[in-house]
């Protein structure tokens, strides 16, 4: 049995997020689910993730700008 792992997922697309979400807690993953990319880095911020899925076109922030700013705090 797998340590169980935080992940953060950041994706617009409700269908495609709570499939990726469904699947990975399937697996014991404990998984945060966000929708645009401020509150993806709301999140980032007040939780340790192990990894984070991004989408690239995002609400509010894309994906390379929140990588940037996930990749300045850790």
């Amino acid at each position: 049995m797998k340590a169980n792992k935080n992940i953060l997922i950041v994706e617009d697309d409700i269908h495609l997020g709570f499939l990726l979400m469904d699947f990975l807690e399937s697996e014991n993953y404990t998984v945060r689910l966000c929708r645009n990319g401020e509150s993806g880095f709301e999140s980032f911020k007040k939780q340790s993730f192990d990894i984070c899925i991004l989408d690239v076109m995002l609400p509010e922030m894309d994906g390379f700008t929140l990588a940037r700013r996930i990749k300045k705090i850790d």
